[in-house]
């Protein structure tokens, strides 16, 4: 694969390497799944916006701490002469979803109250 000229290498990544990450987005997304369940509608609901962003920006940083380390590796395997690696595809879907529930996130932290 060619990345702006550069030959990149598709990393064969399972989506298990990212269990954290998963866990992280799994408390962002239950969250206000939960806390509807137990108190319905209302402030507590508006409440759990807030901890839903925070467990989704926790899992963004995760992910890009994991990606700075392969940016540093990937600077060593150009050096050495070796072609760098590309992102994954869980690594993008992590970030996407990551995005998608810090949105979601920051609608229920503002509007929660007035469902």
């Amino acid at each position: 694969m060619s990345v702006d000229g550069y030959e990149v290498v598709k990393p064969k990544v399972s989506i298990r390497m990212y269990w954290v990450e998963i866990a992280l987005l799994a408390a962002s997304l239950a969250t206000p799944v939960v806390v509807y369940a137990v108190w319905g509608t209302g402030g507590k609901l508006g409440r759990s916006g807030s901890v839903m962003v925070f467990f989704a920006a926790l899992a963004e940083f995760t992910t890009l701490n994991r990606l700075n380390r392969k940016h540093l590796l990937n600077a060593a395997r150009v050096r050495a002469g070796e072609a760098p690696w590309n992102f994954s595809t869980p690594s993008r879907l992590v970030g996407w979803v990551s995005l998608i529930a810090a949105l979601v996130g920051t609608l229920v932290w503002g509007y929660g109250d007035l469902l």
